[in-house]
């Protein structure tokens, strides 16, 4: 997996979790313990997001190894 496809992966979660908070201010409040639900769940992708983003250079395949040198 190249960095380029972390990136995309990340934009796309963050932009899951933006949807996912704009549908909760629609709900009553306490919904069916929802809510706390929600910010639970906000706080473990926060917390996998971060670990993603600092092991970044490991997943980095776009770095070539240079060729060798015929003789």
């Amino acid at each position: 997996m190249s960095t380029h496809q972390i990136d995309a992966k990340l934009t796309e979660l963050g932009k899951a979790m933006r949807k996912m908070r704009e549908a909760m201010t629609a709900l009553p409040n306490r919904l069916g313990g929802f809510s706390k639900e929600h910010t639970e769940a906000a706080r473990k992708v926060a917390a996998m997001v971060t670990t993603v983003e600092a092991a970044r250079p490991l997943f980095d395949t776009d770095r070539r190894k240079p060729k060798a040198r015929r003789r």
